[in-house]
């Protein structure tokens, strides 16, 4: 999971640049390009590079996302640029529509998962990707001792079975509750969406409210505790 850093002052991310304008169409030089096509010669055009997910799909900078209609939009996106569909145009078309596929592949990933999503729209408002991963205060002592049985399990002899089997319920034991309290911050990240999302309806400026920003700091710090734990959890995965 890519998580994202914290900004101050004027630093800002991709969503406040001001939008690319379209190139004329690179097939026949008309100016009446849409997002993804040629009104004037219907070739397929490449996404701009500044396009986001969200932009993709038409769905506004909101959290909550009803997935069958994400799943709606994809698919009728996916027709649109399959690669199939192109096999006997230009190279260009061929081109432009992989990379399109690839892209809209990724935007649906990833607005898909709710924990990919909020980091991708605090991605798009601070504009740094890496958030180093912060530890759960309710969590410091119970996650030293994993530790410390990892490093056990890893120096006891693959011949011990008994006391190997031990270590890996203790993890075992550990690692469900490890998905415990991640299931809990998803619940607690899902109502921060339900605040953001009636603010974001509202808003008019450009700029976000300072309750959105207020926001964006809670939801920032869930961000954080999950890729800790994601990363103990693979820890501990890798030994079981």
């Amino acid at each position: 999971m890519e998580i994202l850093s914290q900004k101050t002052g004027s630093e800002r991310g991709p969503f406040f640049e001001k939008p690319g304008v379209a190139p004329p169409c690179w097939n026949c030089a008309s100016n009446n390009v849409k997002m993804y096509n040629c009104v004037s010669c219907t070739s397929i055009q490449q996404f701009l590079h500044d396009t986001d997910y969200f932009t993709i799909f038409n769905i506004g900078y909101t959290l909550h996302i009803d997935p069958e209609n994400l799943e709606k939009k994809y698919y009728e996106l996916s027709r649109r640029f399959h690669p199939d569909y192109y096999q006997n145009r230009s190279k260009a078309e061929q081109e432009i529509s992989l990379e399109n596929t690839a892209f809209l592949n990724k935007a649906y990933q990833t607005l898909s998962d709710p924990f990919k999503r909020c980091a991708y729209l605090v991605q798009l408002i601070e504009g740094d990707k890496n958030l180093p991963t912060e530890v759960p205060a309710a969590l410091f002592e119970e996650i030293f001792e994993i530790q410390e049985t990892l490093e056990t399990l890893r120096d006891t002899d693959e011949s011990d079975e008994a006391a190997r089997s031990a270590l890996k319920t203790v993890l075992q034991n550990a690692s469900e509750h490890m998905l415990q309290f991640e299931s809990e911050e998803k619940a607690q990240l899902d109502h921060l969406f339900t605040k953001w999302d009636a603010l974001e309806t509202g808003r008019k400026e450009r700029d976000f409210s300072d309750a959105q920003k207020k926001l964006l700091v809670q939801m920032k710090q869930i961000l954080s505790h999950a890729g800790y734990i994601d990363r103990i959890l693979q820890d501990i995965n890798a030994v079981l």
